[in-house]
């Protein structure tokens, strides 16, 4: 991350020499700086809206074990780089300092070289190597539930900690997919970001086998709409990615038209399209991937999947893979098999689609092998279907 561009929030009482500190920082290259008072709670919230890079706290005022309470909470719940600031010289509080979460301890008044030796850069949760992979369906039934369910499973297979977030609030169904029960945790979560710490976290989750994590927020029919915020979005998937290799965001088709939850597709680092064998599905697909185009940078790295997924049989549509491709004007990367007695029988809940039918199981491995950036097994031919 570029230091001009990193910004610093300064939890201070009025003895702290904020010219000092400003001057300090400039040193650095880094001049985003403002300033709140010193309350655990407004720290937090201000971080998590904000996405500053760098806390500073005055710790001058507290006592040993109320600085560490401070800087342990901050640290938990932001992940943000914390420099600690106070009037205690001695080596032991230093240590104390860094060993509750501080990257640097400094003395007030502060001396304009007193960052000279440390190194700024960007947080942790930013600088993880965790993925985002976000799974939408170009309209309502395309089954992406369905795929992004057992991609998660093929992942773990491979080795991976993997976390699958429901963001349909109204009508999810991955609790289903899982065979697990669902519950409200996930709005809970991301209407109070702030209160997001570890212990939440792990209470939150439905653990559907080791390695992998389910969290939901399914609301009561009759409840108020509910969209999160994007700041609070992205701390949570900044929070996700301290815990899991990858994040899998299954994304409602209308959420396409709301800015925070096409966001969300655009942010993620592997964005996989699902379009059915319909003209309707075709024409949406292409305004996603248009929308997709004009946000792109030249070296943004992001991933753009089409699966086909075929819904329906050879009878009840004459629209090929072939067909998609000419249509959309790109590749087809992975079309699953129409197999209803695999998918639609009721022995089919929350059972994995991986085992049972081989040419379902091998298009989960092409789109993991895919996702992961795996050499492709080379087919002879497309499967036709639909």
């Amino acid at each position: 991350m570029n230091k001009h561009s990193m910004s610093v929030l300064v939890a201070a009482t009025n003895d702290l020499d904020m010219y000092s500190l400003s001057v300090a920082f400039a040193e650095k290259g880094i001049s985003n700086i403002d300033q709140v008072e010193v309350d655990d709670q407004q720290i937090v919230k201000s971080v998590v809206k904000h996405g500053y890079d760098i806390v500073v706290l005055d710790v001058s005022q507290l006592s040993l074990s109320q600085a560490e309470s401070l800087l342990h909470t901050v640290a938990v719940k932001t992940g943000a780089q914390i420099v600690a600031i106070g009037d205690n010289p001695e080596i032991a509080f230093y240590r104390s300092m860094v060993a509750a979460g501080a990257c640097e301890y400094v003395l007030n008044p502060i001396d304009s070289n007193a960052f000279a030796t440390t190194e700024f850069a960007a947080s942790k949760a930013d600088a993880s190597q965790g993925k985002v992979i976000s799974v939408v369906g170009a309209k309502g039934g395309a089954g992406a539930s369905t795929i992004a369910a057992n991609l998660a499973r093929e992942l773990v297979t491979r080795g991976e900690s993997v976390t699958v977030t429901d963001m349909d609030f109204a009508t999810g169904d991955l609790d289903l997919q899982f065979n697990v029960q669902g519950n409200t945790a996930l709005v809970e979560m991301l209407q109070y970001p702030e209160r997001l710490e570890p212990v939440v976290y792990e209470r939150s989750g439905i653990k559907v086998a080791d390695n992998l994590m389910l969290f939901t927020g399914y609301l009561p029919l009759d409840s108020a709409p509910f969209w999160p915020e994007k700041s609070a979005l992205d701390h949570f998937r900044r929070f996700t990615l301290k815990h899991s290799d990858t994040l899998v965001l299954d994304l409602p088709s209308f959420s396409m038209r709301d800015q925070i939850g096409f966001s969300s597709l655009a942010q993620a680092d592997v964005r996989i399209l699902v379009v059915e064998p319909t003209l309707a599905s075709i024409r949406n697909t292409g305004q996603i991937l248009a929308a997709l185009e004009s946000t792109a940078t030249v070296r943004d790295g992001k991933l753009n999947l089409i699966v086909v997924n075929h819904t329906k049989s050879d009878k009840a549509s004459l629209i090929s893979c072939n067909d998609v491709q000419r249509a959309l004007g790109v590749t087809v990367d992975v079309a699953i098999p129409y197999a209803p007695n695999h998918f639609l029988v009721k022995e089919s809940l929350g059972r994995s689609m991986l085992n049972g039918n081989r040419k379902v199981s091998r298009a989960f491995e092409q789109l993991a092998s895919k996702v992961n950036g795996d050499v492709a097994i080379k087919r002879k031919r497309w499967l036709r279907g639909a």
